[in-house]
């Protein structure tokens, strides 16, 4: 076993007992992704690996993002999460967490805006994959100490447990 653990860490391997766990990363924005936006809406989607994609949409005051299968992305009923936008809104690209190269979790630098006061948060938030399923699990502030750290393993607990029943 001990063996097993060292070969994994130097292989970045971080699950030994279940499928090997992969990260890739891909762009939120640039000439890879498809803009449909209007003068009154920011609405783009990216490519992500294994045949999902992300849509991202920007009204100037709420934005929002959907992780889903390129083929059931027109089909998923709302958007996987939405917040009052804030700053840049969205970061340059997505953190795809992989099992047995399927995308089960990401993570998208995000900002939003919160309280009475409009307080401007800028996090890393994290998304759990479920098929054409997806869900916001939570998000680490970026200026916590070590917050790509915690996001990626909040990220990889996501991976394995999915979206929470409804």
């Amino acid at each position: 076993m001990r063996r097993t653990l060292a070969v994994a860490f130097l292989l970045g391997i971080s699950d030994v007992h279940g499928a090997l766990a992969q990260s890739k990363f891909t762009p939120a924005t640039g000439p890879a992704c498809k803009d449909e936006s209007t003068d009154e809406l920011g609405l783009w989607t990216c490519p992500g690996p294994a045949g999902y994609v992300v849509s991202f949409a920007d009204e100037g005051n709420i934005v929002s993002v959907t992780i889903a299968p390129r083929s059931a992305i027109e089909k998923v009923s709302g958007p996987t999460a939405q917040w009052r936008g804030a700053g840049k809104s969205f970061g340059d690209k997505v953190q795809w967490i992989m099992r047995a190269g399927v995308p089960r979790a990401a993570v998208i630098r995000t900002w939003r805006r919160v309280g009475e006061n409009e307080k401007e948060l800028q996090e890393l938030s994290v998304f759990a994959i479920s098929r054409a399923n997806a869900c916001l699990v939570g998000s680490v502030d970026v200026h916590a100490d070590k917050a790509n750290d915690a996001a990626l393993a909040r990220a990889q607990q996501a991976a394995n447990a999915g979206c929470p029943r409804k």
